[in-house]
């Protein structure tokens, strides 16, 4: 809103306006207290923001805005609220925006102003931030008047103030972060703090003046579900207190591409639900314990390294009974063991499941080829992912086998067919293909590999074919 027309009395006109007051009646329409917080948490993203939809549900996870159920998970709860949301129109998908092709995955979304302008008034007549008075009514960075604070660009929060009583620190857009161990070891109450970055950039740079801060975190911290340090540059390693954090569920150290290191043992983490280790190019390997994380249900980047750095092995995650979605990245120094491949088999419960390879050498490509005969899928896949897969063919990648796949993506490496399994009985919806040099498929041939494709995208797989992305939606 323009300082123009909050000088003209507009602003006051338009809050009153029919649309404004549809805005209100759908929110008084939400079922619950819980589903209204969850939509008035959007109140502090900055106006045409793209947010990206896992940082958001971590964030309602850890302050009990949704909770498992009998049947689900915390997480499966917040999508179903997210797509609540989106039916309802008060959020917009990020493809519906740009009118691009949709694969019926939403990632990310987008809040219209007006419903964001009725958003921030609900917000802070239910005390859950504060706001800056001054349009585009940026949350506070001050902490005396709520017990959810921002930190927000050349506004250092006041590390003074009602730290105690404090339930989330959010992280908005301060890409400098100067917090002292001895203020954060004060937040006992705290149950989120989203340190790191929510934007789906990574251009979105965050530093820490320094590292040493995380040292205020442990077991006064009592109540903290969900740590969030994602896309912080300049931590390198990780102090043994957060494996205090007996309460904590969530720990996204996504992109933190500076750490190398991760405490010894892991195992006291026992509530904990996810870890994200994913893009932590220089981290040297897996911490043992956790094989013991028995509630885990997802495990981003877990890295197959040396034997001396990785004392967790692939045969030890079918300890964890309630995994659901897994990241591999097999690094250039990975010793991989015989039969290691078809220990994947052996994880009940998983659904999504994501392998990447770093550059391997000749020899280690010998012996993943001898070890692929060996290499089994897990039944339960809805998900395949494949990064840089460096044979051209994988023997258990066939329908009969995988007969509750819905989504199949493959991207760079060796793969050069699809046609080793049975025509016309694959189950998969959502088709992606990229750079795969070797890759010789035409559309014709695809339709009738995967009779169910609601959306396909294949690109950069052949230098005389053509790219393509379909959607069956928009035929």
């Amino acid at each position: 809103m323009s300082r123009h027309w909050s000088q003209l009395r507009l602003e006051d006109r338009i809050h009153k306006s029919a649309a404004m007051l549809d805005i209100n009646l759908s929110y008084e329409r939400l079922e619950s207290n819980e589903l209204k917080m969850c939509l008035l948490s959007f109140s502090i993203f900055p106006e045409d923001s793209v947010i990206k939809k896992r940082p958001l549900i971590y964030w309602w996870i850890g302050e009990g805005f949704i909770r498992s159920t009998q049947d689900r998970t915390a997480e499966k709860v917040g999508e179903e609220v997210f797509e609540n949301l989106l039916t309802r129109g008060l959020i917009q998908s990020r493809c519906r925006l740009l009118n691009a092709p949709t694969s019926a995955v939403v990632n990310s979304c987008t809040m219209h102003p007006w419903v964001r302008h009725v958003v921030i008034s609900l917000a802070e007549s239910a005390e859950l931030f504060d706001f800056e008075p001054r349009w585009p009514r940026m949350p506070s960075y001050k902490t005396s008047n709520c017990r959810r604070a921002c930190l927000v660009f050349d506004n250092p929060i006041s590390q003074a103030e009602n730290a105690p009583n404090l339930l989330t620190l959010y992280n908005l857009n301060d890409h400098y972060l100067s917090l002292k161990p001895e203020w954060l070891a004060k937040l006992k109450k705290v149950e989120v703090l989203q340190l790191g970055r929510w934007q789906s950039s990574p251009t979105h740079h965050i530093e820490v003046d320094d590292e040493g801060f995380l040292k205020g975190l442990g077991p006064q911290n009592m109540f903290l579900k969900y740590l969030s340090l994602r896309g912080i540059s300049t931590i390198t390693q990780l102090p043994s207190c957060i494996f205090k954090l007996v309460s904590l569920e969530i720990l996204d150290l996504r992109a933190c591409h500076n750490l190398e290191t991760l405490p010894s043992d892991i195992s006291s983490l026992r509530k904990l639900t996810h870890l994200d280790v994913s893009e932590c190019y220089l981290l040297e390997g897996m911490p043992k314990g956790i094989e013991k994380l028995c509630s885990l249900q997802v495990l981003k980047g877990f890295l197959v390294g040396n034997r001396k750095t990785t004392p967790c092995k692939l045969p030890d995650l079918a300890k964890l009974k309630k995994l659901k979605r897994l990241s591999i990245y097999i690094g250039s120094e990975a010793t991989v063991e015989d039969r290691d491949f078809k220990s994947l088999k052996h994880i009940s419960a998983l659904c999504h499941l994501k392998i990447s390879w770093a550059v391997v050498s000749p020899k280690f490509k010998e012996k993943i080829a001898l070890q692929s005969r060996d290499f089994s899928l897990p039944h339960s896949l809805e998900k395949l992912d494949l990064q840089a897969f460096p044979l051209p063919f994988l023997p258990d990648l066939k329908p009969s086998r995988l007969q509750k796949l819905k989504k199949l993506y493959i991207r760079g490496g060796e793969l050069d067919n699809l046609d080793q399994c049975e025509k016309g009985m694959w189950t998969v919806e959502i088709l992606r293909l990229k750079y795969l040099r070797n890759m010789k498929i035409r559309w014709p041939e695809l339709k009738e590999l995967f009779p169910h494709l609601r959306y396909l995208e294949k690109i950069n797989c052949n230098k005389i074919e053509k790219d393509i992305v379909w959607c069956k939606a928009l035929e």
